[in-house]
């Protein structure tokens, strides 16, 4: 039997916080202390009311303070941050960063000195869109500096399908990707014993920016041919917020659509429900999609990458076009006469989160490559996971 991990999660960001790299980082470092594991948490120190030395769920976190001197601040985070590695490497066997970010490219560039494994989840949009992998950003030197050190690490947890193939477009070593997805608590999001399925009740839980498409979902919802008493919950909060409920107003669906704000029990407000919506743009691999399809409900989304990895058409879900009101209308039309479709969908949803996505099943593979092992971890030319199953 092997020996207990040392591991040390890196979360380039605030924490705890609701974000979605903190929030998968917040659940890997519960659950493998839960298993048994040492696990110990290091990030910024970017809210000073919070302590230097701190615990969250009971695993310890380390907060490091650099000096907020505007143009370098990020360097000197960066040096402080490598110190602290090289400095407590003999009390890790792996280091996992949550974000192919700073923290990740100055792992790079010293770890010829360092022992412990270290790896780096990429999530897709953030690194390649105005972070350290963007492409329109190479010509940078600091971004050239960083995504030089990045190419150093020993692994990258690629999340979803289309994160993996721009990894390895970009010359990045195949032989070093994995992907492996996000994980879900399927104890605590989980369906009811039994689902009021009397009239469409559908939910988006997330944050309320332009790459989610929520201004689509609100003019395919009035577009919508849906039963008496039809309710769209848009839960989250964000600067579009104000925005979505004058759309909402203006299309003249404000009765039957319910901005909650934040909430912070989502998994009731998903059992609340019979539907979850998705319009995203964009996505890397979306937490909100894997926890509702936990929750056994079906999922009408877009088809792009990240949904498309996990939504499989026609039997956990829909797939639509992005940018397309009239067939997601068509969708919500669909799903929102035929509750026996909704009940079977949500059935085949939960049974693929629980082959694919179970924490113990992600906990697993992210034990082998902390391990450097030889396992049967999906990489770039085997990405298309069936969900079907």
């Amino acid at each position: 039997m092997m020996s207990p991990a040392r591991i040390l999660m890196v979360v380039d960001g605030r924490y705890p916080a609701t974000g979605g790299a903190e929030m998968q980082a917040r659940l890997l470092s519960r659950s493998f202390a839960a298993a048994g594991h040492r696990v110990q948490v290091l990030v910024p120190l970017l809210d000073r009311s919070l302590p230097r030395i701190d615990a969250v769920d009971g695993v310890p976190v380390v907060r490091l303070s650099y000096p907020r001197i505007k143009g370098i601040g990020a360097i000197l985070l960066n040096v402080r941050f490598a110190y602290w590695l090289l400095k407590h490497q003999g009390e890790f066997d792996a280091v996992h960063i949550h974000m192919m970010h700073n923290l990740a490219g100055a792992a790079g560039w010293i770890k010829r000195w360092l022992k412990p494994t270290v790896i780096v989840k990429v999530s897709g949009a953030a690194e390649f869109q105005g972070g350290i992998l963007d492409p329109m950003l190479q010509g940078k030197p600091i971004h050239r500096i960083l995504r030089s050190g990045a190419r150093r690490l020993d692994g990258y947890q690629c999340i979803s399908r289309r994160t993996a193939q721009i990894m390895e477009e970009a010359g990045f070593d195949r032989k070093r990707l994995h992907l492996l997805p996000n994980a879900v608590d399927l104890g605590r999001f989980s369906p009811p014993v039994s689902r009021d399925q009397s009239t469409l009740r559908a939910v988006f839980v997330g944050r309320h920016v332009a790459v989610k498409g929520l201004d689509i979902l609100l003019e395919a919802w009035s577009k919508a041919v849906l039963p008496p008493g039809a309710r769209l919950t848009v839960a989250g909060d964000g600067p579009e917020r104000e925005r979505l409920m004058a759309l909402a107003r203006q299309l003249g669906i404000a009765q039957s659509v319910i901005f909650p704000g934040l909430v912070q029990d989502v998994p009731s407000l998903l059992r609340a429900n019979n539907l979850y919506v998705q319009a995203s743009h964009q996505e890397g691999l979306p937490n909100a999609v894997l926890e509702a399809m936990a929750n056994g409900l079906p999922t009408i989304a877009t088809r792009i990458s990240g949904h498309e990895d996990v939504v499989a058409d026609g039997v956990s879900g829909i797939l639509v076009p992005p940018n397309q009101a009239q067939t997601l209308a068509d969708a919500l039309s669909q799903l929102a006469d035929c509750p026996e479709s909704r009940q079977t969908m949500g059935a085949a949803a939960r049974r693929a989160v629980e082959r694919h996505y179970s924490t113990e099943t992600v906990l697993e593979s992210l034990l082998a490559i902390y391990r450097r092992q030889d396992v049967a971890v999906s990489r770039s030319s085997d990405l298309k996971i069936d969900a079907s199953q």
